[in-house]
């Protein structure tokens, strides 16, 4: 069992040239890039029992052979991905329920007709070009640019569902503020954007599409904590906050998503301000100043203009850079 711990982005394919040559890529390259053909296929059953257990099923060919993955769907704060995986070796092209040790997950998959029902979903097809990177502390990173399709797979046909134009950036050992580093860093010479959703999730909103609107994020209850919430806490409940509604409002003008955007961005604005940090320390005043600027554009209720002015900031690099160095923020020491 490992903790994935990635940053997904989307980037356009017209720019992976100049990622290729980027100096935050090659000045820390400790192996020349390689590519490979990825084939994952993910399983469930036809009323999505894994999904609902929080599960992903995937077999993957790579390299000749095959593996079989099961994921946690975890969490993802600021574009930060954190769940748990289980990895083994196939000889063959489908799932062997025999590998599945871990207790939780072997009583899961233990029951026989529950085995008979996974039937596979939908594939990621896609090219995969990985760069290894190793940092003068230690630290290594694993950069994947995938560039392929997302397709539906049903008995009578395999249907297109979207393209996969997407960069991985993990970490394999140290420090995790390095994955928000080298995505600022790249940031600056080509624009990306923070996807919060795994593939598998992409898989999933299109074979179970969610109501438009779900709801809005409510404000943080601080009654269930057992002692007064620290900054860092305050500002990751603030952050997940800010980016559910800010998906709602890439959807739908909705007067209660704006309002508790603002009211994230607000308290994000607060705890940065009295961190401690904000007479010396030139990010926080910089992450402080950009809020600011945001919550301008946050007007409740929205006009159709103000709305649509909301959609292009939120479309924007600035908005994906404000986003990134909260995410910074939060892990410089880690």
């Amino acid at each position: 069992m490992a903790n994935e711990i990635e940053l997904k982005l989307r980037i356009r394919e017209t720019n992976v040239e100049r990622l290729t040559q980027h100096p935050a890529i090659r000045d820390h390259l400790i192996k020349a890039p390689w590519s490979r053909k990825l084939v994952s296929i993910y399983y469930d059953t036809p009323n999505f029992s894994l999904l609902d257990a929080g599960l992903n099923l995937r077999v993957r060919s790579m390299n000749g052979g095959w593996f079989q993955a099961i994921k946690s769907t975890g969490q993802s704060v600021g574009g930060l991905h954190q769940r748990l995986e289980w990895e083994d070796l196939l000889t063959q092209n489908q799932p062997d329920f025999d590998k599945i040790t871990e207790p939780h997950l072997a009583h899961i998959f233990a029951d026989q007709q529950f085995r008979a029902s996974l039937k596979p979903i939908f594939i990621v097809d896609v090219m995969r070009t990985d760069w290894l990177l190793k940092y003068t502390d230690g630290s290594v990173i694993e950069v994947a640019l995938d560039i392929g399709d997302l397709k539906s797979s049903t008995d009578r046909a395999c249907e297109h569902i979207c393209p996969i134009q997407e960069l991985e950036i993990e970490l394999k050992q140290g420090k995790t503020s390095h994955l928000f580093e080298l995505a600022l860093t790249l940031q600056e010479d080509f624009p990306m954007q923070i996807e919060n959703g795994s593939k598998a999730q992409m898989g999933y909103r299109y074979l179970r599409p969610q109501p438009l609107i779900k709801t809005h994020a409510q404000a943080m209850n601080i009654k269930r904590y057992s002692k007064p919430p620290t900054t860092l806490q305050i500002m990751q409940e603030a952050l997940s906050s800010m980016q559910e509604n800010q998906e709602i409002l890439m959807k739908v003008n909705h007067t209660p998503a704006v309002y508790h955007m603002k009211l994230a961005n607000n308290r994000l604005a607060s705890a940065l301000a009295y961190s401690g940090y904000r007479a010396t320390d030139q990010d926080t005043l910089s992450i402080i100043q950009d809020l600011e600027w945001l919550a301008q554009f946050l007007i409740s209720p929205c006009d159709i203009f103000a709305y649509e002015n909301l959609l292009a900031i939120l479309s924007g690099q600035r908005y994906q850079k404000i986003l990134l160095s909260l995410g910074a923020w939060l892990h410089k020491s880690t």
